[in-house]
């Protein structure tokens, strides 16, 4: 038992490494083209002060909807923009599974030793997503004044909301497997995920709500996290760990389900 113990550290601490080798080779490739590196942050960062100004305006007018102020938006919108921000920028490649599939280009991870699922999400980035992560930090502190031990927490859930970002679209990426090319399919449920997780969750009601906390995880992404910085509780954070476990081995067993039915694009390369 001893052993097993010490062989699953082992394998963890390597795939943290491995992880952490292609974020720093990624975040060096991106960073040769400065300027492009920098417009794309500032853009983004751009964008998500002008959401965050809107939200501000609106609750100005209207301090208190339906139980929730203005500080409940700044948490949601920051935690959001962490987690996928983190989601962009470590796993940013998850976004491209799908045309990978198609393409064949799943050839070039399977013959190596690392798992496949794992390789192709980390083996690119989204320079854009340091906006989002920059903005996050920027807002949460400057509106919510956290202690040290709250920006741990947030920390700590921005990394679970990427492992959930992330795997949500990897399973649709994966149904390139059975279904063809559903690389649209794969932005557009992104771009779902993203405007209900960035609503205040009290406006849905009945199946809508159901619905964000299952096939859309919303509300995992901003709603979950807002309540356990507001006040954390062992039942509330159990969820939120079991339910980024649950997707994240979702994701991992349907992408090697569809493995069984994938057809090699006999390319003759290697992986840049």
């Amino acid at each position: 038992m001893e052993g097993k113990r010490v062989a699953l550290i082992r394998s963890c601490a390597s795939t943290l490494r491995f992880i952490g080798a292609y974020f720093v080779a990624n975040l060096q490739a991106a960073m040769e083209y400065r300027v492009a590196f920098w417009g794309q942050i500032v853009t983004m960062l751009g964008s998500d002060f002008l959401w965050l100004f809107f939200w501000w305006s609106y609750f100005h007018q209207f301090p208190l909807v339906n139980g929730w102020q203005q500080t409940d938006v700044v948490v949601i919108w920051s935690i959001s923009a962490l987690g996928i921000g983190l989601g962009n920028a470590i796993f940013g490649n998850v976004q491209m599974l799908a045309q990978i599939v198609m393409t064949g280009g799943l050839d070039a991870y399977l013959g190596m030793p690392r798992y496949a699922l794992l390789h192709v999400c980390i083996s690119a980035t989204n320079p854009s997503a340091w906006g989002d992560v920059l903005f996050a930090l920027g807002a949460y502190v400057a509106f919510l004044h956290p202690n040290p031990l709250t920006l741990l927490l947030f920390l700590l859930l921005g990394a679970m909301v990427s492992l959930i970002f992330s795997s949500f679209l990897a399973i649709f990426g994966s149904l390139a497997f059975f279904l063809g090319n559903t690389d649209g399919l794969v932005q557009q449920m992104m771009g779902v995920l993203v405007m209900f997780a960035t609503y205040p969750m009290n406006i849905f009601n009945g199946a809508t709500r159901v619905l964000l906390f299952t096939i859309i995880p919303a509300g995992f992404i901003s709603f979950v996290p807002l309540q356990l910085l507001h006040r954390l509780t062992w039942p509330l954070i159990g969820a939120m760990v079991s339910f980024t476990l649950l997707i994240t081995l979702s994701a991992a067993g349907f992408f090697h389900l569809g493995l069984r039915r994938y057809e090699s694009g006999n390319l003759m390369g290697m992986q840049n």
